[in-house]
């Protein structure tokens, strides 16, 4: 599979000093993520540590044969009972259809560092996926884009509520689904994959309850051959093994709010911006009730929701986790803290905004004794269809240049050149003499009569409306006449400048996996792990 890596002009001074590994933002974090001795030490730090392992294998056993376990996941899950084993994590939101392309690219990055670092360490090195089923934002989820007539058009499934529910509790009603999803192949080109792509995902509706269930389902039949270990973070048995780790972050908040407070400051002083609002107050925990998520404060020493629907003193709070710890969850900020008690870590795979927010958080870590996992950025990528390959040769357009400023410049200017004067430059030469033909006129009406006057006025603005009116209509019949092309551009558009973005933050893998295969993720993990680079383009 051909790669090339590309420059990104577009992106957060951040992640891009990050990538030039600058000691402005490099002091915000434990290690390096470009020195192969980086993960020898992390290593070492990781073999001084204590966790469940245990308890969180049967906890990923029982969890995995849910969405399909096989050989290889068990495997792998076993493994984590091994005191010398570590994991390769990053996680995301039970998406439809595995949400966004930069989903399925997060996970092809964590199965090849996983990979990469076993061979280095000559030891166990297990990938994990970390799937956010507490995150109640449904709107955030509830779609995917495809393209119908020439434009992206999203395809949403409807609520019956949009209430704070974890994702994991929603379930699904199948029907419903099955009639979205075609609706959303309907609008797919048949080829020798769709029946069997659209089984495969029929398959993962019917055999699961919530929308976490799917999400999973979906992933295992892309990665299962992998070993990739999945985890529901809102799973019961996973809030009862963090119970502990629970309190501990409650007995440190002042400490952890406190900090996240000074780097916030302190990142800004250095004009990094992170997309975090935070206090001293903030609990960052959220509590379960009827069904929502509640996030909690802290104010005159009781841990409240923001409604005052629920209120405890620090005691009620501890005593309330050690009896219901399934009613509680972490937020951005405690959720990274969560994952390295309970995971032995070896490297966290993120994309830029989770990096963002990584870097708020050291002296967090450093208040409860932990340190930062190794932070990876994500490989990020954009796939190029082989047809889309001829299109931009033939036009001349460099693949770099629609990625960063679409097609739309270069189609009025290729639309100018198609006939002997560019029309809008006619049309407004025509309508500057016009108007100095015209003065005299509209002068004599004036001297004759003011109303004349007036009137010469609005018969200046008619001619001048009715310019604009050939002016579109001429417009209009050169884009008749040359629709193929304008629409070949319009679709290089659409694919690599979506909603002026990236195209992984857009398209979703379902569209390409009928086109491609579905054996197409499997494919993705021949991409050469090029951690330092900003983007690769896959040729397809």
């Amino acid at each position: 599979m051909n790669c090339q890596p590309i420059e990104l002009k577009k992106q957060s001074s951040l992640i891009k000093d990050y990538r030039n590994r600058s000691e402005s933002i490099f002091t915000h974090f434990h290690y390096d993520p470009y020195q192969l001795r980086s993960f020898k030490k992390r290593y070492e730090y990781l073999m001084h540590q204590t966790y469940q392992r245990d308890k969180l294998a049967d906890v990923l056993i029982s969890q995995n044969q849910k969405w399909g376990l096989t050989e290889q996941v068990k495997d792998h899950i076993e493994q984590i009972r091994n005191p010398e084993s570590v994991v390769v994590i990053g996680g995301q939101q039970a998406g439809l259809l595995t949400g966004p392309l930069y989903t399925i690219h997060k996970i092809v990055s964590i199965i090849l560092q996983a990979k990469e670092q076993q061979e280095h360490l000559g030891k166990p090195v297990i990938p994990v996926f970390w799937i956010a089923g507490e995150d109640h934002d449904f709107e955030e989820i509830n779609h995917i884009f495809a393209m119908k007539d020439q434009r992206l058009k999203k395809y949403k499934v409807k609520s019956e509520s949009l209430d704070k529910k974890p994702v994991s509790k929603r379930i699904i009603d199948v029907e419903e689904i099955k009639s979205w999803v075609n609706q959303l192949f309907s609008t797919f080109k048949e080829t020798e994959h769709t029946k069997h792509l659209y089984q495969s995902i029929i398959n993962a509706i019917q055999h699961g309850d919530s929308y976490v269930d799917f999400f999973a389902k979906m992933i295992h039949q892309m990665f299962a051959h992998e070993g990739l270990v999945l985890v529901d973070s809102d799973h019961p048995d996973i809030r009862c093994l963090e119970k502990d780790y629970f309190i501990q972050l409650v007995e440190h908040q002042p400490a952890i709010a406190q900090s996240v407070v000074n780097q916030l400051k302190e990142l800004d002083s250095k004009s990094y911006s992170i997309n975090l609002d935070a206090t001293t107050e903030d609990g960052h925990l959220f509590y379960h009730m009827n069904g929502e998520r509640l996030l909690l404060e802290v104010e005159d020493g009781r841990w409240v929701s923001k409604d005052e629907q629920v209120s405890f003193t620090h005691e009620e709070l501890v005593e309330e986790i050690q009896k219901k710890p399934d009613q509680f969850s972490n937020n951005v900020v405690t959720r990274p803290i969560m994952q390295e008690m309970v995971f032995p870590v070896l490297s966290f795979i993120g994309g830029p905004g989770e990096i963002a927010y990584w870097s708020t958080l050291k002296p967090a870590f450093e208040t409860l004794n932990l340190q930062f996992p190794i932070i990876t950025p994500r490989l990020t990528i954009t796939l190029l269809d082989s047809k889309h390959q001829q299109w931009l040769k033939r036009f001349g357009l460099p693949f770099e240049q629609v990625m960063t400023e679409g097609t739309n410049r270069y189609k009025i200017n290729w639309l100018k050149r198609q006939t002997s004067s560019p029309i809008e430059d006619v049309v407004e030469q025509v309508e500057q003499d016009i108007e100095l033909i015209h003065q005299p006129l509209q002068d004599l009406a004036s001297e004759i009569q003011v109303d004349l006057g007036e009137f010469a006025q609005s018969n200046l603005k008619l001619i001048q409306s009715e310019l604009k009116k050939l002016e579109k209509k001429m417009m209009k019949e050169v884009k008749r006449k040359h629709q193929h092309t304008i629409s070949q551009l319009e679709e290089l558009n659409a694919y690599y400048y979506p909603h002026h973005s990236l195209q992984e933050r857009v398209w979703n893998i379902v569209y390409f996996m009928n086109e491609y295969g579905l054996d197409l993720p499997k494919k993705l993990l021949e991409v050469p792990p090029r951690w330092e680079q900003d983007h690769l383009v896959v040729e397809l």
